[in-house]
């Protein structure tokens, strides 16, 4: 059984699909027979209103009317419907949504399994909240696709030109998130080899600028206000209802001025003087265009930095398909065309596309076994002990088919028919195995039956799944991993923490690791003592601090069996689903004893005051390192961390300018802004820090070499030889951290071996007979220097080696 139904959960509209022998059915609502449903929910005191009619809704009650909750989904900001004296958060919302969308589908079947869209640059807590959205709705089974895989399957599929190889961009711009991706056919399969994205940019982004930058100007000027863009967005101003009518009106607008050159957006407002006044506010399509250019440049960057990561040149990609109601506007497609070299490909409805490509893939899925078949002998139709091997989507005009039947398998012979009658292998006996290559029928679902007979050639009463292959419909070669998955390990070169990865972005989904760790310090049973075990997501280079957080591993004394010593190993296995759930298997290997922690955390808390301070913290960070460039005269260097200096005070500036109750999704666009300018920063430090603590390291590895060669013992050698033996792996981290406590364990070993030698000792001693009007006790340290002399005199150096402690001390 496969999934079949493929679901577009979008910001602004949602769209359900199916796919059966290969065709694809987009459903419509049952009112109105639009293709489309708002994500809008509204509700009333007696019922929930969800769609065009929450819409509407919204003139006569804006407080009970919920939008754009995509944009929020796995975070902890709840929605409170005044009407039911509760709060919903988005994934309940979500979930209300998905619900609606399965009362398009007319035929009566159950809808109870879909493939359901995410944009490829969801994280893992983003993504967990969609899964649990769908299990709130009531599907028994969801699997997820990233939306640029599933426009690229629309087309691919229903396109008539050649594909058999080539590469193209998929240009996803929605209403409320952006994502690019490079895809590839070959061998008849897609890959999609990079991608990049912000899910926080798209029409509604639009929509808020229409708002801020032209109504808001325009009533200024009409009327006696004060902190309008406060009142609007604060859940207490006072026009904060009429933000989110405003709002729609801005989309009605934004979508007119695709076929117009102007428009207007009507309504009503009372000012603080209590003057009612009938606005009518015209927009011209140079004003909207002018407004939206640099939100579009950035989506362009994006798309450079790319190509520029995978050394793409624009002549070696097809086209750019468009996809996203946002890609609507003709300003985007021009941009594209001028300033990338690139055509744009309309080829697909591009506010369908995702949940056809989702239908597409949804029928090439199986489903997990929901209940144990029945394979009792008294059964008369056990489930078949065969194991079946082929490929459900084929461009071959063939495909290779194999089966191994279970060593109980009494079974003498087989036969496979095609189900239109057009192929029928008759009668074979089974040996081994049944090994056939099946004829496939062009641009059609085939599908064959598989009967086993007995001696006699009797067909058993077995239950053998159906064997259906797709021809002349493309797949896709597994979903990309859109950030590292790392540990946070601790680093007892440094003393703190470094990330170390597990999971590489662009990995294709699923994946397994296992991986070997040494416990660094004693857990003793029975105490509140813990080893913890921190898993986040985001660039490996990056400080632990600035990724994300997808859940800890904690394995506390009350729960071992015997103390785990220092020194000692753990297994740790992981493995993440196609959905991105995450399964993280510790074993202990002193302990025998095995844990289990499944991760599929949904949200997550922004906290503006926290906000606030980690943006000053990042400024300050950034003002160091400027400094320090500018001072030596690394203007190149200082250049590149003015710029993101300057952003950093832009997010600062928007930041403080957040209510406590703001009711828009800005802080978590702003979070997210942050993230992605403190790894920026970690990275551009990053090269310039490692290349002067390389620099340090190699001096103080040859110095320590030098003096375990000259005076040290077959220990000092050995103990040299096993930080040699970590050298590797300290370098390949690419953490500063780690680098410096290497540099630091071999400068305390030299210093150790030099110790014992009297040419060091009267290096030290002059050293510190140096510091004269520095000394904490001057009148000792004068003792002391004249002590030491004496002692260099009778060349006493175990009585000069005190004399050096004793100065230090005074210094």
């Amino acid at each position: 059984m496969t999934f079949d139904f493929g679901i577009d959960l979008g910001t602004t509209n949602s769209v359900i699909a199916r796919c059966k022998e290969g065709k694809v059915e987009v459903f419509k609502n049952p009112v109105g027979h639009k293709e489309t449903l708002p994500s809008v929910v509204a509700f009333r005191k007696d019922r929930i209103l969800i769609g065009d009619k929450a819409k509407e809704y919204l003139e006569r009650d804006a407080s009970n009317v919920f939008g754009s909750f995509k944009r929020k989904m796995g975070s902890s900001e709840s929605f409170w419907v005044m009407n039911l004296e509760k709060t919903f958060s988005p994934i309940e919302l979500s979930a209300c949504v998905l619900r609606e969308l399965k009362n398009f589908v007319y035929t009566g079947e159950a809808v109870d399994a879909a493939v359901i869209t995410i944009p490829a640059s969801f994280d893992t807590v983003q993504s967990n909240a969609t899964l649990k959205a769908g299990t709130e709705a009531g599907f028994k089974e969801v699997l997820l696709l990233q939306e640029p895989i599933a426009a690229s399957l629309a087309y691919a599929n229903q396109q008539q030109s050649d594909l058999s190889e080539g590469q193209w961009l998929v240009y996803d711009l929605g209403g409320g998130t952006f994502d690019v991706a490079l895809v590839k056919i070959a061998d008849g399969e897609m890959h999609v080899l990079d991608h990049q994205g912000d899910n926080f940019l798209g029409g509604l982004d639009f929509d808020q600028l229409i708002v801020d930058q032209l109504v808001v100007p325009y009533l200024y000027g009409k009327g006696k206000f004060e902190n309008l863009e406060t009142e609007f967005r604060s859940a207490k101003g006072r026009y904060n209802n009429l933000y989110f009518k405003l709002l729609i009106l801005a989309e009605e607008a934004k979508i007119a001025l695709s076929n117009a050159v102007e428009t207007e957006i009507e309504f009503e407002i009372e000012d603080l003087e209590g003057t009612l006044l009938e606005i009518s506010c015209t927009i011209t399509r140079q004003q909207f265009e002018e407004l939206i250019q640099p939100t579009v440049s950035r989506t362009i960057s994006m798309i450079a930095q790319m190509m520029e990561r995978n050394q793409i040149h624009p002549s070696s990609l097809r086209f750019v398909l468009m996809v996203g109601g946002s890609t609507l506007i003709p300003l985007v497609r021009q941009m594209i065309t001028r300033e990338l070299g690139l055509s744009v490909n309309c080829g697909i409805d591009p506010t369908t596309a995702v949940a056809i490509g989702a239908a597409y893939y949804a029928a090439g899925r199986k489903r997990k076994q929901t209940s144990a078949p029945d394979t009792t002998k008294n059964s008369a139709a056990a489930m078949a002990p065969l194991k079946m091997a082929y490929q459900r989507s084929s461009q071959a005009t063939e495909e290779y088919f194999v089966a191994l039947p279970d060593t109980s398998f009494q079974a003498v012979y087989y036969r496979l028919i095609r189900k239109d009658g057009g192929f029928d292998t008759g009668i074979k006996k089974i040996n081994d195995r049944i090994e056939e290559m099946l004829p496939l029928l062009k641009e059609s679902v085939n599908v064959f039956q598989l009967l086993v007979l007995d001696a006699h050639q009797q067909v058993l009463p077995l239950q053998v799944p159906g064997i259906e292959i797709v021809q002349g419909k493309f797949s896709v070669l597994g979903q990309p991993l859109p950030n590292d998955i790392c540990l946070e390990v601790d680093d007892p070169w440094s003393g703190g923490t470094r990330l170390e990865v597990i999971f590489e972005k662009n990995a294709l989904l699923p994946l397994r690791r296992v991986v070997t760790k040494e416990i660094l310090r004693t857990v003793r049973k029975g105490s509140d003592e813990a080893l913890i075990i921190h898993i986040l997501e985001g660039s490996r280079f990056s400080n632990p601090a600035t990724n994300l957080p997808i859940g800890s591993v904690q394995i506390s004394g009350n729960t071992i069996s015997r103390d785990l010593l220092k020194g000692s190993d753990i297994e740790l296995s992981f493995e993440m689903s196609e959905s991105r759930e995450l399964l993280v298997t510790t074993y202990l290997l002193m302990t025998d004893q095995e844990f289990q922690n499944t991760f599929n955390p949904s949200e997550r808390t922004v906290s503006i005051l926290k906000l606030k301070d980690e943006i000053t913290e990042l400024n300050y960070r950034i003002q160091s390192e400027y400094n320090e460039a500018t001072s030596k005269e690394e203007y190149e260097m200082a250049g590149q961390l003015k710029q993101i200096k300057t952003d950093v005070e832009l997010l600062h500036l928007q930041a403080e300018r957040l209510s406590s109750d703001d009711v828009t999704d800005w802080r978590y666009q702003l979070d997210d802004a942050k993230r992605k300018l403190a790894s920026t920063f970690d990275l551009l430090t990053r090269d310039k820090h490692l290349v002067e603590v390389k620099s340090v390291y190699f001096s103080a590895k040859s110095s320590c070499q030098f003096s375990v060669e000259q005076h040290g013992s077959d220990e000092d050698k050995r103990a040299f030889s096993e930080l040699m033996n970590r050298e590797k792996e300290v370098l390949s981290s690419g953490s500063k951290f780690a680098i410096e406590g290497l540099t630091d364990k071999l400068q305390q070993m030299r210093h150790r071996l030099d110790w014992k030698t009297p040419e060091y000792i009267i290096f030290l001693y002059y050293h510190f007979s140096g510091f004269e009007g520095s000394y904490s006790n001057e009148s000792k340290a004068k003792d002391l220097i004249l002590k030491g002399e004496k002692a260099l005199e009778r060349q006493n150096y175990d009585e000069l080696r005190v004399v050096v402690i004793q100065l230090s001390h005074l210094v």
